[in-house]
């Protein structure tokens, strides 16, 4: 019979409250985006899928989605090349000058926010590429780097550089230990990476807010301007999209951890009855 200790209740009694402190606001929005009221109202009036019909039935509102959406794929794609290559680059180097380096990959997540905005936005506008959803991807790939190189090098963590030297002394090329050294140890990292990466990209306001056009304005940005100016249930529809884009990156992750360590427990049994 399991007993628990006073610590792991004293745990339980702080981390609840705080659980449902976290959760509860952000659930809220699903039954406001279903609310069947021209105006957003809490508890709702009744159940509707009025206003999620009218978010995608509002070209407005689909042409932010879908804005955000590309801008948040060009953030994956730059950031996990980026943060991969310098993780896999300074993996097992020591040299002068590395915690500057390293501290020059995390500037972006210390840096305030409002500071990159401006100085992307008069780097994009120097050379005209404000108006597009592209220079958008390209700063949101900025602050999602970080996050990239610090799962991936956590992932490194458990990888001896002296394998590496051995796959290149047997002959293996950079390719060759790229695929079959280093991707099989870093799969986790870019993964996780490339959610968290996905999850800064969609929700990013103040970059968007900066070197948004008619032609490219992002759902935060979207949702901002409404906010302030008309005020209805699609910016709650919204709202229960990004918590919900949110969710599944978290239940995907969790899921492919959870298969990762399945199949690992199951090598031992499996090396064991070959033999």
């Amino acid at each position: 019979m399991k007993t628990t200790n006073p610590q792991q209740r004293l745990l339980a009694l702080i981390s609840i409250p705080a659980f449902l402190f976290l959760v509860i606001p952000t659930a809220i929005v699903v039954p406001v985006a279903l609310n069947d009221s021209r105006y957003i109202t809490f508890p709702p009036e009744g159940i509707s899928f009025a206003a999620v019909a009218g978010f995608f039935a509002d070209r407005a509102w689909t042409s932010a989605l879908t804005a955000s959406l590309q801008s948040a794929a060009i953030a994956v794609v730059i950031g996990v090349l980026l943060g991969a290559t310098a993780a896999i680059g300074l993996h097992g180097r020591k040299f002068p000058g590395q915690p500057a380096v390293v501290g020059l990959i995390l500037a972006p997540m210390i840096v305030p926010t409002v500071v990159l905005a401006l100085a992307f936005y008069q780097f994009f506008i120097s050379i005209g590429m404000v108006g597009s959803i592209v220079p958008i991807g390209l700063a949101h790939a900025v602050i999602a780097t970080p996050y990239v190189y610090l799962t991936t090098r956590a992932s490194l963590a458990g990888l001896n550089p002296a394998l590496v030297r051995s796959a290149q002394s047997l002959g293996a090329g950079p390719l060759a230990v790229l695929r079959h050294v280093y991707l099989p140890i870093i799969l986790p990292g870019l993964i996780s990476g490339a959610l968290f990466a996905f999850s800064v990209s969609i929700d990013e306001t103040v970059m968007s807010l900066f070197m948004q056009s008619p032609g490219a304005t992002t759902l935060p940005v979207k949702m901002f301007t409404d906010i302030q100016f008309n005020l209805t249930p699609k910016i709650a529809v919204s709202s229960a999209l990004l918590v919900s884009v949110a969710t599944i990156g978290l239940l995907l992750q969790v899921m492919f951890v959870l298969k990762r360590r399945s199949s690992t427990r199951m090598l031992p049994l499996a090396v064991s009855a070959q033999t």
